[in-house]
């Protein structure tokens, strides 16, 4: 071949990886320029809001970047280092700039010089971000509502599969796999990045076998499941450079099987529950959606077949999906989520306790002794705690207690936080001497279920039937209310149903990710209030069957386990679907406070 046609087929050969290449960028939630950039490279950022959760997508004010890096002394994904502003200070440099609708530019410059990284001995992995407007209202982030990583490259060859999109960054690719059905193609796109050296070949192998192959830097491969067994099937791309030193990326395909049809266990709940004290049967209410494994400690946070739960549809409205998971050790808190058609990982909404990444970590250990570790780097978002043969709590004076009559009532509203600096129920406890001389019989809670945050009043509600850890662990809830009850005085809980708020996992199931709201086709939720004046939230949609269900199980739960006197329900204007303003007579709100009125009092 003559050197001019060599020189116009190499010119033709990267030209077309050019154009492939770009397409394919263009894909992802964020790329860069340049495209394989390094630690020591002038970077700019280019975010595509239409991609990920589309949290930004539409939106017309001015966004920033909340952003930090993941180094070789970070200890997972989790673990930003360098994060160059609090959350809601919006510094000039992480100010994006909009290039066309619904697609920004970041210019960072040298990473090291943008993040003020100064050790020589620690290394820049990635970038990471979470895009959001001026108050974090509203986000920008990757698929599952993640964070977005934009992976930094080291001198020589590095192999990069560009489609389909993988997440590497949980430690195992078991715990994030690409899902499939038995009649699937599945477009692999793979590259080498070469940083001082050339490439030689680019070899793609499914389970140890030899599938494509090119001289090149570009590969693509149609990956038919039907040719294929169900289960895993192990990907990975190997590149090669000329002097023989090679670089590999693996990932798995999960093929579902199809999914069990069987119907719920008789006197099973949606929720979590103890059939015997070592064994667990969860129960997820999720109509139209495909499939649910759970995930957790007991498979390390992979995604395992045995876990793949069984579907009840009674109609397709009615939906759950079920699974016993026998073998645990009674006494164990375990950790786990639902994860829900590979996209949604989603704690169980009935979970009497949860772990949380970020928040965690700011409760006391004297608030909350040996408080169970987030498995960090193994997953994301909020997950839940099971434990079996739990040691049932011991009442003495809750189930003869009378409470005063309705019209005798002195109640002490009450901030848990505000009224104590130690914020617990064990000290709350240990003032009630306080209030009986006061002549108060009743004290009244402002809202304790799991919230948002763990500085606040309570009504940005997340987990409706777990007590917030910043107060204390669920017995020492009980031990107050039962010395309540022992000095005749009543609780009454301050109970928000109005609405919820964006961690709970109601709202998370179905989420309209363009318009950044609750989905059409949410079981529990409005997509949009119809109070235009006051507006909390997420708002339930109280005539639903299934928020009227949630509401009933709410309310019986606290007062059964808790053994709760009473409540004072939150913004009672809301719960209805009239529009307005609320201050009108409304016989749709007086008919749905008396149904769950008479619910409380049966």
């Amino acid at each position: 071949m003559s050197l001019i046609k060599r020189m116009i087929m190499k010119y033709l050969s990267y030209f077309v990886f050019t154009i492939l290449l770009t397409t394919t960028l263009f894909g992802q939630v964020v790329t860069s320029d340049p495209a394989f950039a390094t630690q020591y490279d002038s970077i700019v950022v280019f975010f595509d809001a239409t991609k990920g959760d589309s949290g930004l997508m539409g939106y017309t004010g001015d966004v920033w970047a909340h952003t930090g890096v993941i180094t070789n002394y970070s200890t997972g994904p989790g673990d930003w280092k360098h994060v160059i502003a609090p959350w809601n200070v919006n510094l000039p440099k992480a100010k994006l700039t909009r290039i066309a609708p619904d697609y920004y530019k970041l210019v960072i410059g040298y990473p090291r010089v943008y993040y003020n990284v100064t050790d020589p001995a620690e290394e820049i992995l990635k970038l990471a971000f979470v895009f959001r407007n001026s108050n974090g209202t509203v986000t920008g982030r990757g698929a599952g509502h993640a964070d977005i990583f934009l992976d930094l490259y080291q001198p020589g060859l590095t192999a990069v599969v560009l489609t389909p999109e993988i997440d590497l960054s949980l430690g195992d690719p078991k715990r994030a796999p690409i899902f499939a059905d038995q009649d699937d193609t599945i477009r692999v796109e793979a590259t080498a990045a070469t940083i001082g050296t050339e490439i030689d070949s680019l070899k793609l192998l499914v389970n140890n076998s030899l599938v494509a192959q090119v001289a090149s830097d570009t590969l693509v491969y149609d990956f038919l499941t039907a040719n294929w067994g169900t289960g895993y099937q192990e990907l990975t791309v190997v590149g090669r450079d000329t002097a023989g030193i090679t670089d590999s990326t693996m990932f798995y395909i999960l093929i579902n099987t199809p999914v069990v049809q069987a119907p719920v266990p008789a006197g099973v709940l949606d929720g979590i529950n103890y059939p015997g004290s070592t064994s667990v049967t969860l129960c997820l209410f999720a109509p139209y959606k495909k499939f649910v494994y759970v995930i957790g400690d007991f498979s390390d946070w992979k995604v395992e077949p045995q876990y793949y739960m069984k579907k009840d549809a009674t109609n397709p409205d009615s939906v759950r999906y079920w699974l016993t998971i026998d073998g645990l050790t009674a006494g164990e808190e375990y950790a786990f989520q639902y994860f829900v058609d590979g996209e949604i990982r989603v704690a169980d909404p009935y979970t009497d306790k949860v772990l949380d990444s970020w928040n965690d970590s700011f409760i006391p250990g004297n608030i909350y002794p040996n408080l169970k570790s987030y498995p960090q780097g193994k997953t994301h978002e909020i997950v839940s705690v099971l434990q079996t043969g739990q040691t049932p709590f011991t009442w003495v004076y809750s189930d003869t207690f009378t409470h005063p009559e309705k019209k005798d009532l002195i109640i002490y509203e009450m901030l848990v936080r505000d009224f104590l600096a130690k914020h617990d129920f064990t000290t709350l406890k240990d003032t009630l001497d306080y209030f009986e001389k006061l002549g108060v019989n009743a004290i009244e809670l402002m809202p304790i279920s799991e919230f948002e945050g763990n500085s606040s009043w309570g009504y940005n509600p997340s987990f409706y039937f777990a007590p917030d850890k910043y107060y204390g662990p669920k017995n020492t809830l009980k031990q107050f209310v039962d010395e309540c009850h022992r000095r005749g005085i009543a609780v009454i809980m301050d109970m928000v149903l109005n609405h919820a708020y964006g961690q709970c996992p109601l709202v998370r199931l179905y989420w309209d990710e363009q318009n950044s709201r609750p989905a059409a086709n949410n079981p529990w939720f409005n997509q949009v209030s119809p109070n235009p004046v006051f507006s909390f939230g997420f708002d339930f949609n109280h005539q639903s069957p299934a928020t009227q269900a949630f509401v009933d199980r709410v309310n019986r739960y606290w007062m059964t386990e808790y053994k709760i006197d009473g409540y004072r329900f939150d913004f009672t204007k809301g719960f209805t679907n009239t529009p307005g303003d609320g201050w009108a007579y409304d016989p749709q709100r007086i008919a749905i406070l008396k149904r769950m009125a008479d619910k409380v009092w049966e």
